[in-house]
């Protein structure tokens, strides 16, 4: 069990956050760039000074700020932090790479049986300079993975790789984190990054944690209306005659073509504008005196 209680100073907020993830749970930080996320997994990793925080593995307190404090080294924490540079040592070859870390279990055929489900294993030879960005994130995720843990903490570290690429990694360490039970933390600002990841997803802004559950939960049922607008709610509309009548909040991907009162609520607007997008159309409505993005399968 990983559970962090942490109040961190920043320049313009606080960042104050209470996690807890399970052996083997994946939790997704949700949330803006510049929220805090980041800023939670350095607290964690030890890689910045908390104003107050609680921070235990597995039954071992790393941070405490309680008297006597307690500060554990980053690298005698045994938690894996992996970002979006993948920081490896230019003068090592991919294999020695791989091999480099505190993992006491780590032998030669993990190494080259992890090499292969990365699809690295005919690139053990070659130096950092060779490797494109994609190569470069396996190496890094693979040496990662082969020091063995006990928490891995993923700070964007698939940014600007392209999707098949981050699907395919995605999938490894959801497999990985299940499989060793070794609780798992991913900063990611889409949602459909944290979604394909996580189990359970917190939705952070400005350093607050704003709501925390199931993936499905949180984007069916925000609990503010700042929780919608950023799990992607694109419009908010009177369910009322009177602007002191509750707002119903409208996700683009939630709305249906016909009056089916029986399924939520009904609206009537009119098509501002429609586009292409993927394979169906993206239009605007004008619903009263507010404007709601949805997404049709058909041009409206």
């Amino acid at each position: 069990m990983l559970e962090a209680d942490v109040e961190v100073d920043r320049r313009d907020f606080l960042v104050r956050a209470e996690l807890r993830v399970r052996p083997g749970e994946r939790l997704a930080l949700f949330g803006p760039s510049g929220a805090g996320k980041t800023t939670l997994l350095e607290a964690i990793a030890g890689l910045v000074r908390p104003r107050r925080a609680l921070i235990t593995l597995a039954g071992r307190v790393l941070t405490s700020t309680a008297s006597p404090p307690v500060a554990v080294p980053p690298w005698q924490r045994r938690v894996g932090l992996l970002r979006q540079d993948p920081g490896l040592f230019p003068h090592l070859s991919v294999r020695a790479n791989l091999g480099y870390g505190p993992a006491a279990g780590r032998s030669g055929a993990e190494l080259l049986q992890l090499a292969e489900v990365l699809g690295i294993g005919n690139l053990l030879a070659a130096m950092p300079a060779r490797l494109s960005g994609g190569q470069a994130h396996r190496v890094a995720l693979g040496r990662l993975l082969l020091a063995h843990c006990d928490a891995l903490l993923l700070d964007e570290p698939y940014a600007g790789l392209d999707s098949s690429l981050r699907r395919l990694l995605t999938n490894l360490v959801r497999e990985l984190v299940t499989a060793r039970q070794v609780p798992s933390v991913l900063v990611a600002h889409e949602l459909a990054e944290a979604q394909a990841f996580a189990d359970r997803l917190a939705v952070i802004d400005r350093g607050c944690l704003l709501q925390a559950g199931a993936p499905d939960e949180v984007v069916r049922r925000p609990a503010t209306r700042r929780v919608a607008e950023l799990v992607g709610y694109l419009g908010f509309v009177p369910t009322g005659g009177s602007e002191a009548t509750p707002l119903a909040g409208i996700h683009p991907e939630r709305i249906a073509l016909g009056a089916e009162p029986g399924r939520g609520l009904v609206m009537t607007g009119t098509v501002e504008a429609a586009r292409p997008a993927g394979a169906g159309w993206e239009a605007e409505l004008r619903v009263a005196d507010a404007v709601v993005t949805c997404h049709l399968p058909d041009r409206p």
